[in-house]
C-alpha cells in the first residue's frame, strides 16, 4: 500500500534522481514500443512499481490514482511485471535511486522511539520523517501542511532542551538542535 510514497516517487522527482534515471535511457520494455521502434521511456513510477512486484513476498501493490490516464499506466505496467522481471542492471539502478534519496535524510532517524515519550510531549520520530520527506522530495507546501496536521502539543516548537532524549537517542542525534531547525522551516507560511 502506498508503493509511490503518496506520490512523492513520482512527481517533482529531483534532479539528482532524475538524473539516474536519464542515465539509463529508454528501456526496452516487452511488448511496448514508442514511436519509430524507439522503445518507451519507464517513468519513475513504473520504476517503482516493477521493483515491488520483482519481489517475490509481494502478491499484491495498492496503489492510489487519481486520474485514469494513471489508471491505464499501472494497469499496463501491473501486465509486464513479475518476479525476476528486473535485469541485474536495473536492480542496480534501483539501488542507486535508493542511496540517492537516503543521502538526503539529513536526520539519521530509524523511528526506534527510544527517545519517546519526550516529557514535552514532542513526537520526535513523526517530526523527523516529516521534516527529512521535505528534504529528500522537495514539496514543501506539502511538508509544511503535515506539520500543520500535528496536534500542536506535539510539534518541535514544544521542545525544552531539556536533553532527555540526547541520552536515549542511539544514533546520537542533536535533537534539541534539529527541533529548532525542522520548526523554522516547517511552521513557515502556516495558516
Amino acid at each position: 500500500m502506498e508503493p509511490l510514497r503518496g506520490g512523492a516517487l513520482a512527481r517533482n522527482v529531483l534532479p539528482a534522481v532524475q538524473a539516474l534515471f536519464d542515465s539509463v535511457g529508454r528501456v526496452s520494455i516487452p511488448g511496448e514500443e514508442g514511436g519509430n521502434g524507439i522503445p518507451p521511456y519507464r517513468t519513475p513510477a513504473d520504476w517503482a512499481l516493477q521493483w515491488l512486484w520483482n519481489q517475490p513476498e509481494v502478491s499484491v501493490v495498492l496503489s492510489g490514482m487519481s486520474t485514469f490516464e494513471q489508471v491505464e499506466q499501472n494497469l499496463a505496467s501491473a501486465g509486464r511485471s513479475g518476479v525476476g522481471t528486473l535485469t541485474t542492471e536495473e536492480l542496480a539502478l534501483v539501488d542507486q535511486v535508493r542511496e540517492a534519496y537516503r543521502v538526503l535524510c539529513a536526520i539519521p532517524c530509524t523511528s526506534c522511539k527510544y527517545c519517546l515519550p519526550c516529557p514535552s510531549g514532542v513526537d520526535i520520530p513523526e517530526v523527523f520523517s516529516i521534516y527529512n520527506d521535505y528534504l529528500m522530495y522537495g514539496d514543501e507546501n506539502r511538508s509544511q501542511m503535515f506539520y500543520s496536521w500535528l496536534d500542536e502539543k506535539t510539534r518541535a516548537d514544544k521542545c525544552i532542551e531539556c536533553g532527555e532524549c540526547l541520552e536515549k537517542c542511539p544514533q546520537h542525534i542533536e535533537i534539541p538542535e534539529w527541533m529548532k531547525k525542522v520548526h523554522e522551516v516547517l511552521a513557515t507560511r502556516q495558516s
